[in-house]
């Protein structure tokens, strides 16, 4: 089979119709059993060439040949509609050992067909002129790039400044080809695999005090983001500049050895920010996976190593689709779509999944599925409704929390130094 678009065949046509004939190039797949645009797509198989023909028109001797005649306005049947407004149909040929085989050959809308997909559910319109911003494009952080450009979402803003090393294999989208590459540009081209018409800017950066400038500029460009670091650090920090930008963000993140994870939507001034999460639920947010060695030595004590012990990716996998459940959610709000009867079973700002039982956890005696419909279980997502901390250092009126705490007169007494902005210099993207 050959696959070509219309929107390749429109670039071209100008320079097919004024010479008759077209070189082109295409990659190769399976020993010759299909043949796509050589630019559709960054990944690429084996080079071939073709030639595109008017008419009968004769061509030097290329192994394919793909040949288009006109046909009049009342016939219905035609392969392309060409920019002039004339219908062609075409026909391929491949000349393999001497003999000629008549090709399969599809022609179609790159746009309108990924697009087809999607009607009846989303706008694909809508999301198209979307931007989200994603800090941490590890294992969470890639699953939710390529749902949302699954869904239609048309531009994406990349932050991470980790490599991929053989051991993420087993979890990443990206297989062992990619291994030594920025995990931004190979989750950039994953995103163009899936959604060649997105639109994707990496800044291949660590998300910390040192880049400030830079991230908030990522952050205001963006219509939402979506943080997948696996540090506390860095996690505040990004949750400071979207308050401060006025950004919902949705945080998602895997508890130890992937047992089960937890997402954060934040929304502004409207609901509590991670840094009340913190406040609110400390040794909750604490537990995360340890993913890296950079991960284990951030925590480790003082007389013992601390294990890296990543979770399995079928267990990511839930959460991270969460995530993308969610930010969708946060797309289409004041739109028009069917998937906004969802809006009620999405109102809280928690949530909360547990994968397994695990041995010396809280959740060790949950009871399984089958058993319980009105309680929390295992393989079940749970909302939870959290308020916002009178007092939290970003959110907050900390001043005068203080002042009510200890008993102070502002008026009197010169304010206390605050500091809102949590140091993220220890901060890391996840693995």
């Amino acid at each position: 089979m050959i696959t070509l678009t219309t929107e390749f065949l429109d670039e071209q046509w100008r320079q097919l119709i004024e010479g008759g004939d077209l070189r082109i190039t295409l990659s190769e797949w399976d020993d010759g059993d299909a043949y796509t645009e050589a630019s559709l797509g960054p990944l690429s198989g084996k080079r071939a060439f073709a030639v595109l023909v008017l008419e009968e028109r004769v061509v030097p001797d290329i192994a394919i040949i793909i040949r288009f005649r006109k046909v009049g306005e009342q016939d219905r049947e035609f392969s392309y509609a060409a920019p002039d407004g004339a219908r062609y149909t075409a026909v391929a040929e491949r000349r393999r050992s001497g003999v000629v085989e008549t090709q399969e050959l599809v022609i179609q809308s790159l746009r309108t067909s990924l697009d087809s997909r999607r009607k009846g559910l989303l706008e694909s319109d809508l999301l198209r002129q979307r931007v989200v911003a994603i800090v941490g494009v590890g294992t969470g952080g890639v699953h939710v790039a390529i749902e949302l450009a699954k869904a239609g979402v048309g531009s994406f803003s990349l932050v991470d400044d980790d490599r991929l090393e053989i051991g993420n294999i087993c979890r990443h989208h990206a297989g062992i080809s990619f291994v030594g590459r920025r995990k931004v540009f190979a989750t950039r081209d994953l995103i163009h695999e899936t959604n060649p018409l997105a639109k994707v800017e990496v800044y291949p950066f660590r998300a910390d005090e040192a880049h400030r400038e830079e991230l908030e500029r990522v952050i205001r460009k963006a219509d939402l983001v979506v943080c997948a670091t696996d540090s506390r650090p860095s996690k505040l920090f990004v949750n400071a500049l979207c308050v401060q930008s006025g950004r919902t963000v949705v945080f998602g993140g895997a508890f130890r050895r992937a047992y089960g994870g937890q997402i954060l939507r934040v929304r502004p001034n409207k609901s509590a920010c991670y840094h009340c999460f913190v406040l609110a639920m400390p040794d909750t947010e604490a537990d995360h996976e340890v993913s890296s060695q950079e991960d284990a030595a951030a925590i480790a004590y003082s007389d013992r190593p601390v294990a890296v012990e990543p979770g399995l990716s079928i267990d990511v996998a839930p959460i991270a689709t969460m995530v993308s459940k969610l930010v969708l959610q946060e797309l289409i709000l004041g739109e028009t779509s069917t998937l906004e009867i969802l809006k009620k079973d999405l109102d809280a700002g928690w949530y909360l999944w547990i994968n397994r039982p695990e041995p010396g956890t809280k959740y060790a005696s949950m009871p399984p599925l089958s058993e319980s419909s009105d309680e929390m279980t295992i393989l079940r997502w749970y909302g939870i409704y959290l308020d916002q901390e009178p007092g939290c250092p970003t959110c907050g009126d900390f001043i005068k929390s203080l002042r009510v705490q200890y008993g102070l007169n502002g008026a009197n007494r010169n304010e206390p130094e605050v500091r809102p902005f949590p140091d993220a210099n220890a901060g890391s993207e996840e693995n």
